[in-house]
């Protein structure tokens, strides 16, 4: 992520069950470097315990950000935790905040809720191959081209360049993707 600001919760916790779980490579991250695996779990901790002394370490950090990304790993708990998001977002217009998420079912009801998402808040539907994405407010969506050189992305899709610092000072990639865009990256 290099200098972009991130929050991450443990992987698989907060995650939907489909088969990315099994290739996910924040576990992998995780089982190697031990303080990454703290720092999540402690943000779990006090997500859970200090909801609102999370939520006010997040908004500092975007106060400070031009540029925020939630959950490098891990996902959107639940609707609570969305809708804070939303609000968090609309109070800091300054910072473009981006969001990949599995969870689409937690993201259509807000939108189904007449609950418009904030410009600076890029919401992005992460596909997974053999999991039924639900898209009808058409969102950007993410896409993996596997190692066996498959993809479910569209031949249009935007090429990830792999380096969110460079796509958010070029405005390019997933930081300015429009209604119905799609972007696809190499699996990793």
């Amino acid at each position: 992520m290099g200098a972009i600001q991130s929050v991450s919760l443990p992987s698989g916790v907060t995650c939907r069950v489909c088969e990315c779980n099994k290739k996910c490579y924040a576990r992998r991250l995780e089982r190697r470097r031990k303080s990454v695996r703290e720092a999540y779990r402690n943000n779990l901790e006090i997500l859970t315990t200090e909801s609102d002394t999370y939520w006010r370490e997040v908004e500092a950090a975007i106060m400070l950000s031009r540029y925020f990304r939630f959950h490098v790993s891990g996902d959107i708990p639940d609707a609570t935790y969305l809708w804070r998001m939303v609000e968090v977002a609309r109070r800091n217009p300054h910072c473009e905040i981006l969001c990949f998420t599995k969870k689409y079912e937690l993201v259509n009801d807000l939108l189904r809720n007449a609950v418009q998402l904030p410009s600076n808040l890029h919401m992005v539907f992460s596909a997974w191959r053999g999991l039924n994405m639900g898209n009808p407010f058409n969102l950007p969506e993410a896409h993996v081209r596997y190692r066996d050189g498959t993809t479910t992305a569209r031949e249009d899709a935007k090429e990830c360049g792999g380096n969110c610092v460079d796509c958010a000072i070029v405005d390019d990639g997933c930081w300015s993707l429009k209604a119905g865009e799609q972007v696809v990256f190499n699996e990793h």
